[in-house]
């Protein structure tokens, strides 16, 4: 039985500071790093042992870098002002990615000047922070995505976490991306059109050692044969008429990364001085005499199998080898359906945070049609669907449907799903359709007092925009306005009377 009274020891603290979810790291005067407790290890994986001792810049750099930038801490070691619950985004010297909300607070010695001895910085990771709400009933369980990205001093937007996908054959190709990205080797990505090469193309910069450099890219389908070269690698002044001393993207991209999309459009010709760029590590201006050495890593794309391109005589052999030591196959969107949901759920998310909609479900019937899709244009036609039918909702309007589907993507659609097994949405269904107990006068004067009818209900629906009514009838927005005018429609008693919900 304990009968005296217990002493708080320094060893008692430190078990306790090992204990909590948080991330705990002490700086010290010179930046080194003289404590992390279990948290800082979960927070980084990076063993404890190997972060005591080490200067802090060495551990982590931040994706907002700037050049003369100081991580919060020793901007706190310098001014001695707490830095209080920030958001922070960074990779640690292992590649990982880490989001949390950090505090940094300066710790004084009393007698030594008031100098700031050392800053305490207090993290924790945001995902396991909402893990915690889920499990405990706090919050739903739900997907969030880093909707506002911005401009990097590398001129890139994207990281991998900005990659959306469970499906199995995304993560593979993300974590293969992910294991090139450590490694100062050319990459070719190759997927089709709208699968998103660049933006991995992006995320291997990012989390590559030559993040703080630049990442330059140059589709080489857009640019004009006699113009390519000299992009690519600068001009002397006189070697032309109005050529002027201009480094090209190569020399641009010194330390950092070009990106060379659609590499099978370049000429063959180009392609053999890329080569030779990759085995010298050299560029020569156009017009110049003298060579200048070059440290950059070539990420290449290709949106055609590339032994196919060498088949048809569009990429050099070669130039594919030296271009290939790490090849990653990112799939086309009809090969991960179980994505499908994540990204529409994203686009949709990021429709309303930038058109300050509403919406936050997608129907049934709308989910059912993005599943029997084929996607050719991938994730770029999925975004404009999603976008374009966002553009479509009303006010008040909370589900996504496809009644907001326009009517040129209608006709897309339903070119390639058959209407059996997925319902001819581009008629209004039976509890739609208006009623009426007319005597029977004849055909003509029935149907004009169902389509009456049908217009008035659907301008209701509508709140009374002509424009939308136009789209959900599938007629031209003159014939629509020709028939209102006809049947004596007053369209203002609909945008004051709504029954729309």
């Amino acid at each position: 039985m304990i009968t005296k009274e217990i002493e708080i020891t320094k060893e008692m603290l430190l078990y306790i500071l090992d204990q909590i979810h948080e991330a705990v790291h002490i700086v010290d005067h010179r930046g080194i790093i003289i404590y992390a407790n279990n948290g800082a290890e979960s927070l980084e994986r990076i063993p404890k042992e190997k972060m005591v001792g080490k200067d802090i810049t060495s551990i982590y750099t931040h994706t907002d870098y700037e050049k003369g930038s100081l991580p919060p801490c020793l901007i706190v070691l310098k001014t001695g002002i707490p830095r209080i619950n920030e958001n922070s985004e960074y990779y640690s010297s292992d590649g990982n990615s880490v989001n949390s909300i950090v505090s940094n607070y300066p710790y004084y010695i009393d007698g030594e000047d008031n100098e700031v001895a050392a800053v305490l910085g207090i993290s924790e990771n945001i995902n396991q922070m909402k893990e915690r709400l889920i499990k405990l009933g706090g919050i739903e369980s739900k997907h969030t995505y880093r909707l506002r990205k911005k401009l990097m001093k590398n001129g890139t937007v994207y990281i991998f976490d900005d990659i959306i996908g469970e499906s199995p054959s995304m993560k593979s190709a993300v974590e293969m991306a992910k294991r090139f990205a450590a490694k100062k080797m050319p990459i070719m990505l190759y997927g089709e059109t709208g699968t998103g090469k660049e933006m991995f193309a992006q995320s291997i910069h990012n989390a590559s050692p030559a993040m703080h450099n630049n990442f330059v890219p140059i589709n080489c389908a857009a640019i004009p044969e006699n113009l390519l070269e000299s992009i690519l690698f600068g001009t002397v002044k006189g070697a032309f008429t109005g050529a002027l001393d201009k480094e090209g993207l190569f020399e641009k991209a010194h330390g950092g990364t070009v990106f060379l999309d659609e590499i099978n459009s370049m000429p063959i010709g180009l392609q053999a001085k890329i080569l030779r760029v990759l085995q010298e590590k050299e560029v020569q201006r156009i017009g110049d005499s003298k060579t200048k050495k070059i440290d950059c890593r070539i990420i290449s794309a290709t949106n055609k199998q590339p032994i196919e391109a060498i088949r048809c005589g569009e990429l050099r052999e070669d130039l594919f080898y030296r271009l290939s030591t790490g090849i990653v196959f990112i799939p086309p969107l009809r090969e991960r359906s179980g994505d499908l949901g994540l990204l529409a759920r994203y686009f949709m998310e990021t429709c309303n945070e930038d058109f300050g909609n509403s919406i936050y479900q997608i129907s049934d019937d709308f989910q059912n049609m993005l599943s029997q899709y084929s996607w050719p244009g991938n994730i770029r036609e999925l975004a404009n669907t999603i976008e374009s039918s966002m553009n479509m909702t009303a006010p008040g309007e909370i589900i996504l449907s496809l009644k907001h589907l326009p009517a040129y993507l209608r006709n897309r659609f339903q070119q390639e799903i058959h209407p059996e097994t997925l319902g001819d949405f581009s008629k209004p269904k039976d509890a739609d359709l208006p009623t009426f107990s007319q005597p029977n006068t004849g055909l003509k004067n029935m149907v004009g007092f169902y389509e009456k009818a049908l217009i008035e209900k659907t301008l209701s629906k509508e709140r009374g925009n002509v424009s939308r009514c136009s789209v959900a009838l599938d007629i031209t927005r003159q014939g629509l306005e020709k028939k209102i005018k006809k049947y004596g429609i007053d369209v203002n008693k609909y945008r004051k009377n709504s029954t729309h919900e």
